[in-house]
């Protein structure tokens, strides 16, 4: 939203958190500690039922799992890894020198510290026992006045299976956090890369990143970590942790951490952490989910496993939620209409027609009193705006014209001036339905001078008022697609409201109360995984957060890092992605924006502005066209295949539609006779029949005049179109159509806006192509295209 500021608050004061924790690692309280779920190859002499898993015991100290993929060794006075061994790649990808198998944290009294804290034969007793008809470890841990722990470890052929179960028994302790594994130790000087979902559509960290003191430690769900999931290239081996979890959601902090010098990921190591954020009370008790550690695959291979273990696979596609609708929005670019930076609804009709047909209006600042201050009341607009028949008027109209309209909302934060807010309903009192923190307080937020509460989604008003806006944009102005603020990208919260599931079940509560409207067209600002089941479209990306914040280098470090499409595996046939919708700065009107949607798979959005007379500009013509030209071919598809071609290019593939993407600020890169210009892209159709990018010097092996030449090529068996938004005029020669042949004259004919002839161009067969002077006017009218036919 507008208040980014907030978001970039919460992300401040969360590292912090996150970095005084786990710096500090306070005393533990005791915890129950149980392992894996689901089968899992077993190896025993006489009793192996699972071939290829093995168990040894025989060697002084250790405990010694082994399959094809890996061999896992843990130390047997108390069960802390020792190392892990991808066999394949013949790498150690992870160490356990100074880790323990799990760590707690607890508010009170100081407890048990970790696992490392028992032995064999002491007070604190370890014990363990294999299980080969189920490929089980089970490691005992009990301590008679403070708990008991139990840890089963379930091998699989290429993972193993971490789960606990909590028993807390120490007086007046609560537990917040569990960590499993404790640490995974990576080495510095093995390390090739990092995959972590941090910000859409995801980030690889480069080497010199895990040299550095710092963390990427986010909190799942939230805009900085939209999946429950790392991965690690080292020595060439590969590995990855994440949670396989299908039930409610269970909040981790996860990333990678370096402390100081005098901290335990120090030195030549770096930590995977992986830390359920938990609220077990005195004599709770508390289950996690899996635990996976998987051995000897890519991210990219990871990801999708994720994708299928958690059952994101299942979830509707975009065509099943969208329908029909899903042509036009694949089609159609988001175009910003900020009435702040507009005119009332009555002085719309003018320019409507010359937005993109079809597009994707998204008003905002409309609601009284401008943008942040009425919140959740957007309905009538400000009176300079309007009034809900202008409103309405305005939304039929752009319907005429092909286009759809989705209003900017805000369900979860709550403005002290709001209508609402000032009118509960007695004897109901803020506290009441809002968020709830540990010390029994409302939470509130504000941005810069506007104050309002987070609000819970299990109060029963904040359901009911929820459900009467959604009436409202049904009745009052119909809307075709609703965009909801903050409700992908906020931070998780611990909520304490009486109503609450649990202090734990923050989102899943709004992800029950946005469940009833999944036919709705419903979009967030940025995304996670579960909201994928039921949102059409999340808005957000890391350049964003670059260009507004620089907050990719500031956490990474310049150079450390690249976008990498860990969200665009997970979950793209499943919603659009858009770039973010309020800030101008990532709107397409520059190449490097228009390359990252298509290297990943985004909708094009555009900013109307009246303030510096934006529908005049080239790039709302060219960002019309090139998504009425190949977004069918990307939005709602799944990612087929991603790599890297040269350490500045990649290759992104959606279904039939490859895009080479360019990401070098100053060099062109040669593909094929075309010239990809620095922070262009090449996106072609495999059958040939449209052809999209732009391009310096080259176009299929034909020289270009000087500059960038932004060109799209659509072609059939009886002709080419050729359309040049933005480029000087240029020879230009494409291949001829199909049913040419050498007795038959070709002829290129300008066209309109308006797709009639302004006139004939002459041109000329070279080596296969048509080759004629591209000219941005012809007889005094601008050409939008030009036709190349074959005679009759």
């Amino acid at each position: 939203m507008m208040a980014v500021s907030h978001e970039q608050r919460d992300q401040g004061e969360m590292s912090a958190y996150v970095r005084l924790r786990l710096l500090r690692w306070p005393a533990l309280a005791l915890v129950t500690v149980a392992l894996g779920t689901g089968a899992a190859p077993s190896a025993t002499a006489g009793l192996e039922r699972l071939p290829g898993i093995t168990f040894d015991d025989s060697a002084a100290g250790r405990l010694v799992v082994t399959t094809a993929a890996y061999r896992l060794t843990l130390d047997k006075r108390n069960g802390t890894i020792v190392d892990l061994v991808d066999r394949k790649a013949g790498a150690r990808v992870a160490h356990g020198t100074r880790g323990c198998l799990w760590r707690a944290q607890s508010r009170g009294r100081p407890a048990l510290e970790s696992a490392c804290s028992f032995t064999p034969g002491g007070a604190r007793r370890f014990s363990y026992e294999w299980t080969p008809a189920t490929a089980t470890l089970t490691l005992a841990y009990r301590d008679v006045a403070l708990g008991s722990a139990t840890v089963a470890l379930r091998a699989r052929a290429q993972f193993f299976d971490l789960r606990v179960t909590v028993e807390n028994r120490s007086a007046g302790v609560v537990l917040t956090n569990v960590s499993l594994p404790g640490e995974l130790f990576g080495d510095i000087r093995t390390v090739e890369a990092g995959y972590a979902p941090n910000v859409l559509p995801g980030v690889r960290l480069e080497p010199g990143y895990f040299t550095r003191v710092g963390n990427d430690l986010h909190v799942y769900p939230s805009r900085w970590a939209f999946a429950d999931f790392v991965a690690l290239d080292a020595g060439g081996g590969h590995l990855s942790v994440y949670s396989v979890n299908r039930g409610p959601i269970q909040p981790v902090v996860i990333g990678f951490l370096r402390h100081p010098p005098s901290g335990r990921c120090s030195g030549r190591w770096f930590c995977v952490i992986h830390q359920f954020q938990t609220w077990i009370t005195p004599r709770g008790r508390w289950a996690s989910p899996v635990v996976r550690i998987r051995v000897g695959q890519t991210a990219d291979q990871s990801i999708l496993a994720y994708r299928g273990e958690n059952g994101l696979d299942a979830y509707p596609s975009a065509r099943t939620k969208l329908g029909p609708r899903l042509n036009t929005l694949a089609r159609a670019p988001l175009i910003k209409a900020d009435l702040v930076k507009l005119k009332p609804f009555r002085d719309w009709y003018e320019d409507l027609p010359l937005l993109p047909s079809p597009a994707l209006l998204h008003p905002v600042a409309f609601q009284p009193g401008g943008h942040d201050e009425t919140d959740p009341d957007f309905l009538p607009p400000d009176r300079r705006w309007g009034t809900n028949a202008d409103f309405t008027s305005v939304v039929e109209t752009a319907r005429s014209l092909g286009q759809l309209v989705m209003p900017y909302l805000n369900v979860s934060w709550w403005s002290d001036d709001s209508p609402t807010m000032k009118t509960l309903p007695s004897p109901l009192q803020p506290s009441d339905i809002a968020v709830i923190d540990r010390d029994g307080n409302p939470v509130v937020d504000a941005y810069g001078p506007k104050s309002g509460i987070v609000v819970s989604p299990y109060a029963p008003f904040v359901r009911s008022r929820v459900a009467r806006l959604m009436q409202e944009w049904r009745t009052d102005v119909p809307a075709d697609c609703l965009f909801f603020d903050q409700v992908g990208a906020r931070q998780w919260l611990r909520d304490f409201n009486r109503a609450s599931a649990s202090p734990l079940a923050y989102y899943d509560g709004w992800l029950a109360v946005m469940a009833p409207y999944s036919d709705r067209c419903l979009m967030a600002e940025d995304g996670w995984d579960r909201l994928a089941r039921d949102f059409a479209g999340f808005h957000g990306s890391m350049l964003m957060m670059d260009r507004e914040h620089d907050l990719p280098d500031e956490i990474f470090g310049d150079g450390n890092w690249a976008p990498y499409p860990l969200a665009t595996w997970l979950f793209h046939d499943k919603v659009l992605l858009y770039q973010h919708d309020l800030y101008d700065g990532t709107m397409t009107h520059d190449g490097e924006v228009l390359t990252w949607n298509m290297a990943f798979g985004l909708v094009s959005s555009y900013s109307w502005n009246d303030w510096i007379d934006s529908i005049s500009s080239p790039w709302l013509g060219l960002v019309g066209d090139l998504q009425r030209t190949l977004g069918a071919h990307y939005a709602g598809v799944r990612l087929t295949s991603y790599r890297n071609v040269t350490r500045a290019v990649t290759e992104s593939t959606f279904g039939d539609l490859l895009v080479l993407a360019n990401w070098d600020s100053t060099g062109v890169h040669s593909s094929g006779g075309f010239g990809i210009a620095p922070h262009g892209f090449l996106s072609r159709t495999r059958d040939g029949r449209a052809l999209a990018g732009s391009f310096e010097n080259t176009f299929d092996g034909q020289p270009l005049s000087e500059g960038v030449h932004y060109l799209i090529v659509e072609r059939d068996d009886a002709s080419v179109t050729v359309r040049q938004p933005l480029g000087a005029d240029t020879t230009l020669a494409v291949r001829v159509p199909s049913s040419w042949n050498s007795g038959r004259a070709l002829h290129a004919t300008a066209i309109g806006a308006d797709g009639e002839d302004i006139g004939a161009v002459p041109g000329e067969l070279r080596d296969g192509r048509f080759a004629f002077q591209y000219a941005g006017e012809l007889n005094g009218h601008p050409v939008a295209a030009y036709r190349i036919t074959v005679s009759q």
